[in-house]
């Protein structure tokens, strides 16, 4: 058992491993070649080194943008489960407000960011309404998905045991839906990342968004890279949470 369970382990991470390694050897031989000017693509050793020096500065700006985030999709997961929930109970309410959702959704966010920045000021809080604005329609699409995928025959047991209607989507229609939920949070936490960083090019006050914009007009390569390097360690974060959160959750509830 253990030696299957190895050898499992083992396929699930030896291809991403071998991925990376083939990354940084093609990024390393374009440093070293001299095909690709220092200024454009530092070598590997060069952005770890400005990693390490700058790890204070990046660490004290990844605070406003991990915060932002986590705030950001806390609310998308309340308003995209709460409107799922309702409109998976109402048709008319879906049929109300559904396409409206979709057309928003359709327009390009960029476009959006500077109204947003007119309403909300140069404040945190316009990066967190933006980061919600972006995640919580996969949010929203999870949670009606899951609200539907109950089967009705279990539907109509509680029904046929008298169990109230509050007690059946409690017991029988959530339980059924908290995977499709967590697949809603899952990509919604990367959509929440996304939106504070992108919120933070355009108000461009502090995070790591605004490191990023100033190492790029500054042709500060190395510190972009690093801080992209720090970034990615705050969207792992919040989507490690999330999984934990899952299989914590699925267990206590399983469906299956």
């Amino acid at each position: 058992m253990i030696a299957i369970d190895l050898r499992a382990t083992a396929r699930q991470i030896l291809p991403p491993l071998a991925g990376l390694a083939l990354l940084f050897g093609v990024w390393s031989w374009l440093a070293a070649s001299g095909l690709v000017r220092p200024r454009i693509l530092p070598a590997p050793d060069r952005v770890w080194q400005t990693l390490q020096r700058s790890i204070g500065l990046l660490l004290e700006q990844a605070q406003p943008t991990f915060w932002a985030a986590v705030a950001g999709i806390v609310a998308a997961a309340l308003l995209g489960i709460g409107l799922g929930i309702a409109v998976s109970f109402s048709r008319r309410l879906m049929q109300a407000i559904y396409p409206t959702i979709v057309f928003f959704q359709l327009i390009p966010k960029v476009a959006l960011a500077p109204v947003f920045l007119i309403w909300f000021g140069h404040t945190i809080a316009a990066n967190v309404v933006f980061s919600v604005f972006i995640a919580f329609f996969p949010v929203l699409v999870a949670t009606i998905a899951g609200m539907q995928a109950t089967p009705p025959t279990y539907e109509r047991l509680g029904q046929s045991l008298m169990m109230p209607p509050l007690r059946v989507f409690l017991r029988v229609k959530l339980i059924f839906a908290l995977p499709q939920i967590f697949n809603g949070l899952r990509i919604g936490v990367t959509f929440a990342v996304i939106g504070v960083v992108l919120g933070e090019f355009i108000t461009v006050q502090a995070g790591l968004g605004y490191i990023i914009l100033f190492s790029a007009n500054n042709f500060e390569t190395a510190l972009l890279l690093s801080a992209i390097v720090v970034l990615c360690g705050v969207g792992i974060v919040l989507f490690a949470f999330f999984l934990a959160l899952e299989a914590v959750v699925l267990r206590l509830f399983d469906s299956r």
